[in-house]
């Protein structure tokens, strides 16, 4: 693809529902975006080249505002919705820690052209749902099949860009939203693709957008259950660490908007989880977040910090050990004018996808429902996903697990061995 076609087709994408429609159904397009991905992720040209650099920036841009409520807008998406409170069964679900089948075991030919391949398991469609497609998919329902997720964990494996970094995790984020099929066997494939960690790992970026990304992206993650109990053991270090004490600032200094995403994927770890909740205690992450509760200047932070705090309350069998901290009930409850949080427990994650970005503007707006946790009123905005980071600062990773492209091997059952 020219780079001006690739340009302009990122500025349309960030035009609203109906240009990312018209987008998704321009003939080839998709196609040709994900196979430029794999092309310069093959040849390693993610970062060493300007005009690669530049393509692959854009490239990934675009897919990701393509993904952007793709469960809601692309035709037919209503045959693919779950009930709020289930998940496909057997991957992952509401079936906790139970022992869990490869399920997209099998391996590719070599060469392989991802674009003309992506196709649900045939061998897993009957476990799953009978209104499945099995033929081989083609444009706009590559944007959602569960093989993609090899080539944006590719993408946050070899990139150092940031903005590549951000729009990876925000393709995975968006993909995992929504309550339907697709977002279910995205959640479990990130699993099984050892996608996890990679993930984690970006929490300790500088990147205050890539770290951003990547903690709404862990958030939506959670929904499935195995991630949530894997998310919560092997991530919430990374996430404490991320916030702030009161109004002094980590090192890293969040914005706020970020921070408040740490906060809200907290939130989603703990909640129906007394483990993960017990692991957050024993990360001393409480005095941060009394302190944010009681301090921060943010009303968002405040509101967000708080929803944490009472939903660590509302476990009895934890308060001994809050008790044995200096900890009380005075230190939990909700700061003035603070609304309570209902009993029930339930999460505000529905539809937390990444909106694309608004020129001259930071900071996402990823709510569409009131009653998401730590968010203000005000309604979502669309956001233009091509705007340039005068400075682009890199980081370096050790020990990062290689993630292939076109080798299938049976994964491993979870993504921390």
């Amino acid at each position: 693809m020219e780079p001006y076609t690739i340009t302009i087709s990122g500025n349309v994408s960030s035009d609203g529902a109906e240009a990312r429609q018209r987008l998704r159904e321009c003939e080839g397009l998709v196609d040709a975006l994900l196979y430029a991905l794999q092309s310069a992720v093959a040849h390693k040209e993610t970062d060493n080249k300007v005009n690669a650099d530049t393509s692959v920036e854009n490239c990934v841009c675009i897919l990701r505002n393509l993904s952007y409520h793709v469960h809601k807008e692309v035709p037919g998406a209503e045959r693919f919705q779950e009930p709020v409170a289930n998940q496909v069964p057997g991957l992952g679900g509401n079936q906790k820690k139970k022992k869990e089948a490869d399920c997209f075991g099998g391996k590719k030919p070599k060469g392989e052209v991802l674009c003309a391949s992506i196709s649900l398991s045939r061998s897993l469609v009957p476990s799953l749902t009978p209104s499945l497609p099995l033929s081989l998919s083609v444009g706009l329902e590559l944007l959602y099949q569960p093989e993609v997720v090899r080539l944006y964990l590719s993408l946050l494996t070899c990139s150092q860009n940031h903005n590549t970094l951000e729009a990876a995790a925000g393709a995975l984020q968006n993909l995992a939203a929504g309550h339907w099929a697709w977002s279910s066997y995205i959640r479990a494939t990130v699993r099984k693709e050892k996608g996890l960690p990679v993930l984690v790992e970006l929490l300790r970026s500088d990147g205050d957008k890539v770290v951003r990304a990547v903690a709404i992206a862990l958030r939506n993650l959670a929904i499935d259950r195995r991630n949530k109990d894997l998310i919560g053991s092997y991530a919430m270090r990374d996430l404490v660490s991320n916030l702030p004490c009161g109004q002094q600032r980590p090192a890293k200094n969040l914005e706020g908007d970020t921070v408040v995403a740490i906060l809200n994927t907290i939130h989603e770890i703990i909640s129906d989880s007394p483990e993960n909740a017990r692991g957050l205690i024993q990360g001393h992450a409480i005095q941060k977040l009394v302190a944010i509760n009681k301090t921060s200047q943010s009303g968002r932070e405040t509101k967000a910090a708080s929803h944490v705090l009472q939903t660590v309350w509302a476990y009895k069998d934890l308060r001994n050990s809050l008790y044995k901290g200096g900890w009380n009930k005075s230190h939990f409850k909700p700061t003035s004018g603070m609304p309570k949080k209902p009993k029930s427990g339930k999460s505000g994650y529905d539809d937390i996808t990444l909106p694309l970005m608004e020129k001259n503007q930071d900071g996402y707006s990823t709510v569409e429902q009131g009653d998401r946790v730590g968010d203000g009123p005000g309604h979502m905005m669309e956001r233009e996903p091509l705007q340039s980071i005068p400075e682009r600062k890199h980081f370096i990773r050790a020990g990062r697990p290689a993630v292939g492209l076109v080798e299938r091997k049976p994964p491993p059952l979870d993504s921390w061995v």
